[in-house]
Order: C-alpha cells, then sequence, then structure tokens
C-alpha cells in the first residue's frame, strides 16, 4: 500500500526545516515527471518530494512550484504508486488531502505541526519575512478549517515543533510511517 504524508503548519512552525533534516539521511535525484511538477526521487526509489529544496533558499519545497499544480500533482498520482511525502501551503489544502484520501490502495497520512505566537514571531523576524499578517491570519484560518474537517480528522497528527526534542519526534513519525 502507498503511504502519502501530507506536512502542513502556518508559516513558521518549521515544516521545510524539517523536511531538510528528514532529507539528510537519503540520496536524492531531482527530476520533473510533468511539466510544474519538480520533485526528489529517493535514489533507491522507496519514495518521492513534491518540490525541491536547494542550500540556502529559505522558501522551499512546495511553495516554490506553480499556483496551478495541484491538477499536474493529482495526474502524477494517478500514474504512480511510489510513496510520497511533502509539506507547504501549495498543496496542503483542503480539496488536495480530501483527493489523495480517496485514492485506492493510499493510506494518507497527515502531519500538522505548531509552535506558541511567541515562537513563530521570532522565527519570522529571524528568516527576515515580509509575510503580511493578513495573509498570516489567512493561513491560520486555514489550518483550522483543515483541523476541523471530518473527513480528514482521524488521518491528522499534531505534534509541536518548538524544540529539536520535538523535531526528533516528528523525524521518527515520519520515517516509521513512510517505510514501514
Amino acid at each position: 500500500m502507498r503511504k502519502i504524508i501530507a506536512i502542513g503548519g502556518v508559516p513558521g512552525t518549521g515544516k521545510t526545516t524539517l523536511m531538510r533534516k528528514f532529507m539528510e539521511d537519503y540520496e536524492f535525484i531531482t527530476e520533473t515527471p510533468k511539466k510544474m511538477l519538480p520533485m526528489m526521487r529517493e535514489s533507491n526509489d522507496r519514495f518521492s518530494i513534491f518540490g525541491v529544496y536547494q542550500d540556502g533558499e529559505t522558501f522551499a519545497g512546495t511553495d516554490r512550484l506553480s499556483m496551478a499544480v495541484q491538477p499536474v500533482a493529482k495526474e502524477w498520482l494517478e500514474e504512480t504508486d511510489i510513496n510520497l511525502i511533502f509539506e507547504g501551503d501549495r498543496l496542503f489544502n483542503q480539496s488536495f488531502l480530501e483527493y489523495c484520501n480517496t485514492l485506492p490502495n493510499t493510506e494518507l497520512v497527515i502531519t500538522y505541526i505548531y509552535a506558541g505566537k511567541s515562537i513563530l514571531e521570532q522565527r519570522y523576524k529571524d528568516r527576515g519575512s515580509d509575510q503580511s499578517e493578513k495573509f498570516l491570519r489567512g493561513r491560520e484560518t486555514k489550518y483550522n478549517n483543515i483541523l476541523a474537517n471530518f473527513d480528514l480528522m482521524p488521518l491528522i497528527n499534531e505534534f509541536p515543533n518548538i524544540t529539536y526534542d520535538d523535531q526528533s519526534v516528528i523525524l521518527s513519525f515520519l520515517k516509521s510511517h513512510l517505510l514501514e
């Protein structure tokens, strides 16, 4: 059975940092199997990651994909059965998660990470974020709606991402679910 692991959380919760840490244990091949869908395939073909992570980029992963990528990502998912992990705002949305949950022979694991307001504000400052208050409130509403979705609720695993210990717990969870 294929596994799809979706990682979400408001900006600043550490999604991209977490994914970079996750990737340290693997080798990847960067490819673009569909127009507008760059991805990274683990060298032993155990899983793929939507998006690309290059050194020095603050916003990587699905944040770098086109706003119109969702239909292309769905098409790719219908054509393959490889395990997938992704993070970021572009595809971590209610309609795409609901779609993933309908795919045959697929287990969707939703991983929602969070941090307190003061920690988020410090992270925004540290990375020089210029995201507006309006945008940040919109992301908060979006994630609250996903967390309240009755169809998705049983699939959601929530984790704080504040300390290195928190990060280790999440990484262990991701690896155990993706590669079990």
